[in-house]
């Protein structure tokens, strides 16, 4: 079984929770590619009623989504909840993109003469492009996990979504599945339309299976190496949208640091710490000036003197 740690106290907990073995995560699959013929032909107006239910889903269990990944993350409860009222939003902004149809790209080029002879008549729009495997990410349970942005894309365009949670909050991603699966269903989308799946392998596996037809994933740099080589290693290759690590350096010029040193030291502690070290914003290396001590003494004071890191 799957444990779970809770970042407050550093007390790991076992969980009901089984990481999937092969032969489910390929049903799995399956059953996404069974929704996918009926997804796709939904019109753009049912997709967009599927994603008003699902950000309403989110906000009626607010309190349990937000406890349960208070206890998984220790983010906090500020955070959390704000960070879940992004994710409603997105649901519902991703609605009203699909309702006006502009993301359609749609053209028609008319035959007619052209210098070169007679042109065809060409017409393009663009169509979903089957299950998608969605990496859910540490730092963000709500915006970038279960719930989030490419879920919520993926939805839109008309593509079943499988899940792989991530071990650093598995009781929130399956309640979020849950959540979401259950309004899914209310909302009449197929069987399949969201799925999940749990552990490393069977991330894995999902990405190798020919029912995925394209995968979106926030993490390291290391694990999204791995998952494009078995990309490279499929049949069929499929598109990767990855949102990678990042060192995001920082300079600070001489003149800066002799003008505000307190503060460029209060700015980038605090852009460190922030949301207890977890925004892949934060600089990751900084480089300042030689003789800009002040800065250096202060912000080691700040450090020194932090409590436990909360958001």
């Amino acid at each position: 079984m799957l444990s779970t740690t809770d970042p407050r106290t550093g007390t790991t907990t076992a969980t009901d929770i089984a990481a999937t073995p092969d032969g489910e995560v390929g049903a799995i699959a399956d059953r996404a590619a069974t929704a996918f013929t009926t997804l796709r032909q939904w019109s753009r107006d049912r997709r967009a009623g599927l994603l008003d239910a699902l950000a309403a889903a989110l906000e009626e269990h607010r309190d349990a989504l937000v406890a349960t990944a208070e206890r998984e993350t220790g983010l906090g409860e500020g955070r959390l909840d704000g960070e879940l009222t992004r994710s409603a939003f997105q649901l519902r902004l991703f609605g009203e993109v699909i309702r006006e149809g502009a993301y359609l790209e749609a053209t028609i080029d008319h035959a007619g003469d052209t210098p070169m002879g007679p042109g065809p008549d060409v017409r393009r729009m663009l169509v979903p492009i089957g299950p998608v495997a969605v990496f859910g990410s540490s730092n963000f349970p709500f915006a970038f996990s279960v719930p989030g942005g490419d879920t919520a894309s993926a939805l839109a365009a008309g593509c079943p979504v499988v899940l792989k949670a991530h071990g650093s909050h598995p009781l929130t991603s399956r309640l979020a599945h849950e959540v979401l699966a259950e309004a899914a269903t209310a909302a009449g989308a197929p069987d399949g339309t969201l799925g999940i799946v749990y552990g490393t392998r069977a991330g894995a596996t999902l990405v190798a299976h020919p029912a995925i037809q394209a995968v979106g994933f926030t993490g390291s740099l290391s694990t999204g190496e791995i998952l494009l080589e078995i990309i490279g290693r499929r049949e069929q290759p499929i598109p990767f949208y990855g949102e990678l690590s990042s060192v995001n350096p920082l300079i600070v010029t001489p003149g800066a640091a002799a003008a505000r040193a307190e503060q460029l030291a209060e700015g980038l502690f605090a852009s460190v710490t922030g949301s207890a070290g977890q925004f892949c914003t934060k600089p990751g290396v900084a480089f300042v000036p030689r003789g800009a001590q002040a800065l250096v003494d202060g912000l080691a004071a700040r450090a020194r003197s932090a409590g436990a890191s909360r958001c």
